[in-house]
């Protein structure tokens, strides 16, 4: 699963401890792996690139989620908190 999110890079690492707490997690460069039991996250990121509506310039990311041996409800949940770390004013 692929996201085009609105921040910058260093904007995304940031977030990891709160987005992963629970999980054993480790960060090679633009790849993050984590762990809980036999389940397996692993999230690709970048490159940075810029989104453009008329004269505004919008930071966009995009995230690559791949998930191994991870039941469809462990999965849910965790795409929710993901989300909702992630999301900004107005919801």
């Amino acid at each position: 699963m692929t996201k085009e999110m609105g921040l910058r890079e260093a904007e995304f690492v940031q977030a990891l401890p709160a987005v992963l707490a629970g999980y054993e997690w480790q960060r090679t460069a633009n790849r993050v792996t984590a762990r809980k039991g036999t389940t397996a996250i692993h999230l690709e990121f970048g490159p940075e690139q810029v989104r453009r509506i008329a004269s505004v310039a919008l930071p966009l990311l995009p995230v690559t989620l791949t998930f191994v041996d991870c039941p469809g409800p462990e999965r849910q949940a965790f795409l929710d908190h993901f989300n909702r770390r992630f999301q900004r004013g107005g919801g």
